[in-house]
């Protein structure tokens, strides 16, 4: 082990997860984040006996990487199954379906119409096509599919109306907050493949406990802003201010886990091209609403997603009580309200009295009764929050990580190199460390080179 020390920038679960990797590789890692915790989207709060998950708030088992982490850290007694089941809404009537248990769900449900069932043969067949291209670590392996939005390829594989409309559209809303006509198609199957249809767990004390565990016996600088990270032959310098002013730190090697967007501000050596990728990321916003309730609604299911005949404000209604044990004191209810990046953007300045009023009512479609038992409510802002995923966009992301260079002190994390989740931004934060790790003990291969151009096959 060299035991020399490194410089993780983000506390998020990509910085942490570099942290935990190479603080085994041997190293003795600094973290630095200008939030005033640990978590980055991995935010609970503890109120009056509730537990509540203001932003993620779901884990399915297909997070491989996350559970293995958790793990590790001795977490493994606190990962308690959560309920899988889902509503889809329609016509005002919420239409049930297993996560675990998808495909057999949809085919029993009344969701659906007999005639449309039997047309998503198609969607299978091209879900396992493309199923060999979908992963965590570079979704530009899934490059020649990235030609039209769910919206397109849905027209040309005679899959509009109601399978559009109250399936794949509700599952793009749900994964990515968007309208299913304005991202890649990938998005949409990289969405069905990893997230739906795996079983879900639970953090017993919420999505916090995960990421304060991971930071254990790390010197985590909170409130620190990084102005900017150079690289020389032997070391990199780091500047960043908090509340004391400007210090500068050095160290063998870094890891930037940053919005991919700002990565070119805070590391001003990154080659051209590459920079002009991350600057042109573009991220969502969301809003969400928590809201402690007296009673219990009437209401079986998780996970209740909204389609855009139900709503164009709202995305999706967690019920907490529901999904796992220990939520919500006893007799009492906690529903989550997950708004689409449209009105995120346009209901970002309103007061939280105003928001709460403006969406009450397409959460009430979902789950009726909301208002009446309202004890208390917790409005939540986020952004940056996903990449937005525009088509084409994995097809540039495959010459980015191919030309990252490998001999550099300083290496970059982030989600942005998959469908942004908890699990790519866990996976992408070891493959830095690794990389890093590698570098410090001369263990550095060939450079990567550049990938040819990926030729679009599409789905037919």
């Amino acid at each position: 082990m060299s035991g020399e020390r490194v410089l993780v920038v983000g506390a998020g679960p990509s910085g942490l997860a570099a942290a935990w990797r190479l603080r085994q590789a041997g190293h003795d890692v600094t973290l630095f984040d200008s939030r005033d915790r640990v978590g980055g989207q991995m935010k609970t709060v503890h109120r009056d006996g509730f537990v509540i998950e203001t932003a993620t708030t779901i884990l399915p088992r297909s997070y491989e990487s996350v559970l293995r982490l958790a793990a590790e850290a001795g977490m493994t007694d606190e990962l308690i199954e959560a309920n899988p089941l889902m509503g889809f809404g329609r016509d005002g009537k919420v239409h049930h379906l297993r996560a675990d248990h998808l495909a057999l769900d949809a085919a029993r449900s009344k969701l659906l119409s007999t005639r449309s069932k039997l047309g998503l043969w198609k969607f299978a067949a091209d879900l396992a096509r493309m199923r060999p291209t979908l992963n965590y670590h570079d979704l530009s392996s899934a490059g020649a599919f990235d030609s039209e939005t769910p919206h397109a390829y849905c027209e040309r594989r005679g899959l509009s109306g109601e399978v559009f409309d109250y399936l794949i559209e509700p599952i793009v809303r749900a994964g990515a907050g968007v309208p299913a006509d304005v991202i890649s198609v990938v998005e949409f199957f990289f969405l069905a493949d990893k997230v739906l249809g795996s079983p879900m767990v639970a953090c017993d004390r919420g999505y916090s406990s995960l990421a304060e565990k991971l930071a254990e016996g790390f010197d985590v600088r909170l409130g620190a802003t990084v102005v900017e990270i150079t690289e020389s032959a032997d070391e990199v310098t780091l500047t960043y201010e908090d509340a004391d002013g400007q210090h500068v730190e050095t160290a063998a090697g870094a890891v930037v886990s940053s919005m991919g967007n700002r990565v070119p501000d805070i590391v001003p050596q990154l080659a051209p091209e590459r920079a002009q990728f991350l600057r042109e990321l573009t991220y969502t916003s969301c809003i969400t609403f928590n809201l402690a309730l007296s009673r219990k609604p009437d209401e079986k299911a998780a996970f209740l997603v909204a389609p855009r005949t139900e709503s164009n404000k709202i995305f999706a209604a967690i019920v907490e009580h529901n999904k796992a044990p220990g939520r919500a004191p006893e007799g009492k209810g906690l529903v989550g309200i997950y708004g689409m990046n449209g009105w995120s953007v346009e209901s970002i300045d309103k007061s939280d009295e105003e928001i709460i009023a403006d969406a009450m009512p397409d959460a009430e479609k979902l789950v009726p009764g909301l208002s009446d038992h309202v004890e208390f409510s917790l409005v939540n802002r986020w952004y940056p929050v996903l990449v937005y995923s525009h088509p084409g966009l994995y097809r540039k992301l495959g010459r980015f990580h191919a030309t990252r260079p490998l001999d550099s002190r300083i290496h970059l994390a982030g989600s942005y190199n998959s469908s942004s989740n908890v699990n790519t931004a866990t996976v992408n934060g070891e493959r830095a460390a690794k990389e890093l790790a590698d570098r410090l003990a001369g263990r550095v291969g060939p450079a990567a080179t550049p990938m040819p151009p990926v030729l679009g096959v599409g789905l037919s």
